[in-house]
């Protein structure tokens, strides 16, 4: 009898084991169909079909199914800006990646993470990622899979150089690195494609970094590598995009028009498989400023009136994508707690008095505080005016500007330092700090000196770093536009940043506090009320 019992157990056990197999022998089969497929998938979908896999590996306590599809998500959720998301995926994820110990899976999700965070800013985290995410490659045993994702990982620790330090030879460096892993995958069928979307897209880097440091000739280069791979391989994602994109912008720097718009037109085309309304946005203001220098009317009103149209639609798009989480949590929290609702609107009506009142203390503090710094802003101006109607032009440097090199402790010949400080005051008078792809190497090399020359006397001189001192000059400006043309007060923040050579509202406005202690907005309300 007990030999029996013993024997049915067994048999039970068995039975359940390959049942639990051939469950993740199915969602396993799944996952990989996913894989295979969602390039082609919209990204919406690719979520929806990746949860629901994922609901199934968790009732059946599959491991590793759960972390290939935690994997699939994240990197649909970066590449359609849902970078918090995959951040939060991929932390969770981590204990499934100590569980399964595939080097593999471990490094494409050190990789993706490391990205997302790079994409938000956060480079410090962002390099700590893909630092693991090179540790784990080194255990990869497959040779393609291994620099395959050497290649990804070298592109994502170049993103990491450019906010960090903006160097173009450390940038250069990576990008070398990542040409050395993706020419050591094989050239059969498998990777085919995966590797010439890498090269393509590392050449139209390297052109950009080589637009970046004026280097046309060397732009124009790499960004024709990256085409002709786009058309032998029929590439028809991101990369041919932004590249006709990148093109079109160089081309109109050129002023060769007719072949800037070419391209421009060529990128709306594939935009329209691609939706990407941030490159097409760029796509209708090249096409705009092109047609405008041909002097043709109806097409530059054309693309003015939908660049208009969609740069408003996208920073519409943006407040709703920041209210809408606050209006879920509301929601949310109301739903969870309703049966208990007094006694929670009691609590609510006396938090929000009480922040209320603090917030409107807060703010009558900071409104005396703005209010006088925008006094003493607007007598500056007045006096600067004043000063300017006084004075004559005059292209000489006062010696008293230059004091010893002992006083500064600056190791440069003095008539050296009169000669870059001249130099720098026709800069600041040509408005040339205007334009947004101005470096600290470009505007040596435009000054006839050397960048390291350059940045020790803007520090010494002008008592602040190089950038801070560009954002200053941007920021005087425009302040003194806003001033002076009351025109300028009806347009939209996003457009005066962009303007006086920001790159986005956001570092605007943020540089804009730091020189003057007030918002943008603020700055201009009080100029329209007085």
């Amino acid at each position: 009898m007990t030999k029996s019992l013993y024997f049915l157990l067994l048999l039970i056990i068995g039975v359940s084991c390959s049942d639990s197999n051939k469950r993740e022998k199915s969602i396993q089969t799944k996952i990989d169909q996913l894989q295979r497929s969602q390039d082609s998938i919209n990204p919406l979908k690719v979520i929806k079909i990746a949860k629901e896999i994922k609901k199934d590996a968790e009732f059946q306590n599959y491991s590793e199914g759960i972390s290939e599809c935690n994997i699939i998500l994240m990197n649909t959720l970066a590449n359609t800006g849902k970078n918090k998301d995959a951040i939060q995926l991929g932390k969770e994820n981590e204990k499934y990646i100590k569980k399964i110990k595939n080097n593999y899976r471990a490094c494409i999700n050190y990789r993706i993470l490391g990205a997302a965070y790079l994409n938000i800013g956060l480079s410090d985290e962002g390099q700590n990622c893909l630092n693991k995410a090179l540790k784990y490659n080194e255990g990869i045993s497959k040779h393609n899979q291994k620099y395959y994702e050497l290649a990804l990982v070298y592109s994502g620790l170049a993103t990491a150089e450019k906010i960090r330090t903006n160097s173009p030879e450390l940038i250069q460096t990576k990008y070398l690195k990542e040409l050395w892993a993706i020419q050591q995958i094989d050239d059969g069928k498998t990777y085919e494609i995966q590797k010439n979307n890498l090269l393509s897209f590392l050449y139209m880097n390297m052109g950009v970094l080589n637009v970046q440091q004026q280097k046309t000739k060397e732009a124009e280069q790499y960004f024709r590598k990256a085409l002709d791979i786009c058309t032998k391989y029929n590439l028809k994602r991101n990369t041919p995009l932004m590249l006709h994109n990148e093109t079109a912008w160089l081309l109109f720097d050129q002023k060769k028009y007719d072949s800037c718009i070419s391209h421009a037109q060529k990128g709306i085309v594939f935009e329209k498989n691609n939706s990407k309304p941030i490159i097409r946005r760029d796509l209708y203001e090249v096409l705009y400023k092109s047609y405008t220098e041909k002097d043709d009317a109806q097409n530059s009103s054309k693309y003015g009136k939908l660049y208009m149209k969609l740069n408003d639609s996208m920073i519409d798009a943006e407040q709703r994508a920041i209210n809408a989480p606050v209006k879920n949590i509301i929601a949310e929290k109301n739903e969870e707690h309703k049966s208990n609702l007094t006694y929670i609107l009691i609590i609510i009506g006396s938090v929000l008095l009480i922040v209320s009142l603090f917030i409107f203390l807060l703010w009558r503090r900071n409104q005396k505080i703005f209010h006088s710094r925008y006094k003493n802003i607007i007598s500056q101006l007045k006096n600067e005016e004043i000063n300017s109607l006084q004075s004559s032009a005059s292209d000489t440097i006062d010696s008293s500007r230059v004091s010893s090199t002992a006083d500064k402790n600056i190791n440069i010949q003095d008539s050296t330092i009169n000669t870059i400080l001249q130099k720098l005051d026709k800069f600041e008078k040509s408005k040339k700090f205007l334009k947004k792809d101005i470096n600290m190497t470009s505007l040596a090399s435009s000054l006839d000196t050397n960048p390291r020359y350059l940045s020790e006397i803007i520090k010494q001189y002008k008592e602040k770093n190089f950038n801070n001192y560009l954002n200053g000059l941007r920021i005087q400006y425009i302040m003194q536009l806003l001033y002076k043309e009351p025109i300028y007060r009806e347009y939209k923040i996003t457009y005066l940043a962009e303007y006086c050579g920001f790159a986005s509202r956001e570092v605007f406005a943020i540089a804009f506090k730091k020189e003057t202690g007030v918002t943008p907005s603020y700055f201009i309300e009080q100029l329209r009320a007085n």
